[in-house]
């Protein structure tokens, strides 16, 4: 499912908090490197960018690194980009209007009259992702109008903004008055031997397209917390875990962290995990990394609070349609070239290296 940040003013991105760290030691921003025997992803983004920044590393090296972000073979070579989201010191720094004009002023093909619209709708407050305060409303609105304008696609489209997330899955696309909701966390069907009623029914009920954006969920804990030491997801057994309201529970209930397991808690926001977590009411929280850094800013957590540098999971956000819709496997496919296209061409990575830099400018300012 998709989330909702707390705080709509204050951008949620840890590759944000990367521009105000320096760099260290052999790992060095805007530079390559090989990974030795015994580095996590989380010890390498650490000495790069000063702060857990599993994101920015992961985002340029989606393809060598895979799902299992534990597991990096010692040899392979990663790029280690530039904080404001360059591949490298020679790129141009990515600039978000610029990106968006060019993305506007491809050239289309002509849209047939006789094609039904696609019916996007998407919701506000989950910064820096989607957001109508957000050049061209976030990265991953982005993402899908210019998939729309690729691989030949010749299907118009409009876009609605409903903030009530939920109605999206209750009303929205089961009674079609829209097409496809952007965004949500895709979960792996084929995995039902631990499966919550919430993710059974978003496999019985709904069609996903490919990723349009890989996120990365840590688990956060305080630092005198037996949990803080976990070393892999089954460490968690016994847990009080908080996940607020619009998470989905797919990468937990894969790992068999479902109740009675566990403890799950689903209070309304980030800020409400936070809080219990250091209260002693919870003694895990697990979110979207990038969603983390607001509310620490907003909470003013220190080092009291930390997030895991080994237990990570990734979740594949994408656009998602009723199995109800006629034309959701169409829709789907339409969308899915043109995100190819846009990961082939480097145009994917463009989108989102400058819509996070816009963000990191916003948190800058405030």
């Amino acid at each position: 499912m998709i989330l909702r940040s707390t705080c709509k003013a204050l951008p949620a991105s840890a590759l944000l908090a990367a521009a105000f760290f320096g760099s260290a030691s052999a790992q060095q921003a805007c530079s390559t490197y090989v990974v030795q025997d015994g580095d996590t992803i989380g010890n390498i983004a650490i000495k790069a960018y000063g702060t857990l920044d599993y994101q920015i590393v992961f985002n340029a090296n989606r393809d060598k690194i895979g799902n299992d972000i534990s597991g990096l073979k010692p040899g392979t070579e990663l790029i280690l980009p530039c904080p404001d989201g360059r591949l490298s010191a020679e790129d141009e720094s990515p600039d978000v209007a610029k990106s968006t004009a060019e993305a506007q002023n491809r050239s289309t093909v002509q849209i047939d009259a006789y094609k039904p619209k696609v019916k996007f709708v998407t919701g506000g407050d989950w910064y820096p992702f989607t957001d109508e305060g957000l050049t061209g409303g976030g990265f991953l609105i982005r993402l899908v109008e210019t998939a729309m304008h690729r691989a030949g696609n010749d299907r118009d489209y409009l876009l609605g903004w409903v903030d009530d997330w939920d109605s999206h899955m209750s009303v929205l696309l089961p009674f079609n008055a829209y097409d496809l909701s952007v965004a949500w966390y895709a979960p792996d069907c084929t995995k039902t031997d631990s499966m919550s009623d919430m993710t059974r029914d978003f496999c019985d009920n709904y069609l996903f397209s490919k990723s349009l954006y890989d996120a990365v969920f840590g688990f956060f804990s305080r630092a005198d917390s037996p949990y803080a030491a976990a070393k892999t997801l089954a460490d968690y057994k016994g847990a009080r875990i908080c996940r607020p309201e619009g998470y989905s529970m797919h990468d937990l209930d894969e790992a068999g962290l479902i109740e009675p397991a566990v403890t799950i808690s689903i209070p309304p926001t980030l800020a409400d995990c936070a809080e219990g977590v250091m209260q002693g009411t919870y003694d895990v929280m697990s979110v979207e990394s990038q969603a983390m850094v607001s509310v620490r800013l907003e909470l003013g957590l220190g080092d009291e609070f930390v997030e895991n540098a080994f237990v990570t999971s990734i979740q594949a956000i994408s656009a998602m349609a009723s199995k109800t819709n006629p034309r959701a496997v169409e829709f789907i496919e339409e969308l899915n070239a043109g995100l190819d296209e846009m990961r082939d061409s480097g145009e994917w990575y463009e989108i989102v290296a400058s819509s996070l830099k816009e963000a990191n400018e916003k948190l800058a300012q405030n």
